[in-house]
């Protein structure tokens, strides 16, 4: 297996680790500034560091086929999940674009942000959230890993500068929003600073 994938794969598993392990983390409970730190590791880099890994890829390399006569195995299964038509419909580049766009304006402009801030379950949801939308996005413009329909490179190109005006967008809307996000939450804490 190609050094620079392994490095890829691992990379991203470390930044992971730091961003839901590390003091980042703990001060991402209680500042709204280390939250979004960790968010943008979990959502930009660290899908991105992982599709260059390709485990799609070294999966069904490395999975024995089941041979004549005998049941499915996982080979069998993951191949069955990549020709799914779940699996066609979120790797398109549209609807992979349309989710990554809007996960951040679902969460943060409405009470989700608040119910993952006080419930630990919807915490990890959320981190799950973004990365595996972050890995759909990356997936369909710099990935390897076979997909039901590649598109176009002309195509990726236009649907990488498509995300910029809505990431640039949501900075600057919640920058000027009037009203704290997740006010009540973040009162409970009685921060003293």
């Amino acid at each position: 297996w190609p050094v620079g994938r392994t490095i890829g794969w691992y990379s991203g598993l470390v930044v992971a680790a730091f961003a839901t392990l590390s003091g980042l983390a703990v001060y991402g409970r209680v500042l709204f500034s280390a939250h979004m730190t960790q968010h943008m590791l979990l959502g930009m880099l660290v899908p991105l560091l992982l599709v260059t890994g390709a485990p799609v890829t070294l999966a069904l390399r490395s999975l024995v086929p089941a041979g004549p006569n005998r049941p499915a195995g996982p080979r069998e299964w993951l191949l069955a999940v990549l020709h799914s038509r779940i699996v066609s419909v979120l790797t398109h580049p549209v609807v992979a674009l349309v989710l990554f766009v809007t996960a951040p304006y679902l969460v943060y402009f409405s009470d989700l942000f608040e119910l993952a801030m006080r419930e630990h379950w919807a915490h990890l949801a959320m981190h799950v959230h973004f990365v595996l939308v972050g890995y759909l996005f990356y997936e369909t413009l710099v990935g390897t890993d076979p997909l039901p329909r590649r598109a176009s490179y002309p195509m990726r190109l236009i649907v990488l500068f498509a995300s910029l005006p809505f990431h640039a967008f949501f900075a600057v809307a919640l920058m000027a929003t009037d009203s704290v996000i997740a006010a009540e939450y973040y009162g409970i804490l009685a921060r003293p600073w």
